[in-house]
C-alpha cells in the first residue's frame, strides 16, 4: 500500500542517508541529499491534507498527528544535518524512480490520490495493510 505514494520513496531514501550518516559511510552521505525532496514531500502533504480536508475527511488526530511527524521531521532532520550537494539530482532521480514503478504497476498517480480511499485512522491503515 505504501508503496504507492510518493512520500514512501522519499521516506526510504532518508532512512538511507540517515543510516549512512549515523554509521559514518562516506559512499552514502556523499551522493545522498534527501533536503529538497524532503521539502517537496512537505509541501504535497500539507497541499494533499487540504485537499481531503476539503473534500470532508475526517482523521484521527493520532493518525493526523503520527503522519505529520513522519513527513516533516526528515525535512528537520535534513535541513540541520545534511552538508552536501546533490539534492536537486536526488529530487530528480527519486521522482524517475517513483514514475518507472508506477508505469511498472500499472497505476498512475491520480488514481492512487485522487480515487483510491485514503486511511483517516490508524485502524483504517491497518486494516488495509492486512488486505494486502
Amino acid at each position: 500500500m505504501f508503496h504507492k505514494y510518493l512520500s514512501f520513496w522519499i521516506i526510504v531514501q532518508f532512512i538511507v542517508w540517515s543510516v549512512g550518516y549515523i554509521l559514518k559511510i562516506d559512499c552514502i552521505t556523499d551522493y545522498i541529499n534527501p533536503y529538497y525532496t524532503s521539502i517537496l514531500m512537505c509541501i504535497g502533504y500539507v497541499t494533499y491534507m487540504i485537499y481531503l480536508l476539503g473534500k470532508g475527511y475526517k482523521f484521527s488526530v493520532s493518525f493526523y498527528v503520527l503522519n505529520t511527524l513522519v513527513h516533516f521531521i526528515p525535512l528537520y532532520i535534513s535541513y540541520k544535518y545534511v552538508r552536501n550537494r546533490y539534492s536537486v539530482e536526488n529530487l530528480i532521480v527519486i521522482l524517475l524512480l517513483y514514475s518507472i514503478y508506477m508505469i511498472c504497476i500499472q497505476e498512475d498517480p491520480y488514481t492512487v490520490y485522487f480515487l483510491d480511499e485514503q486511511p483517516t485512522s490508524l485502524k483504517d491503515m491497518y486494516k488495509m495493510l492486512r488486505l494486502e
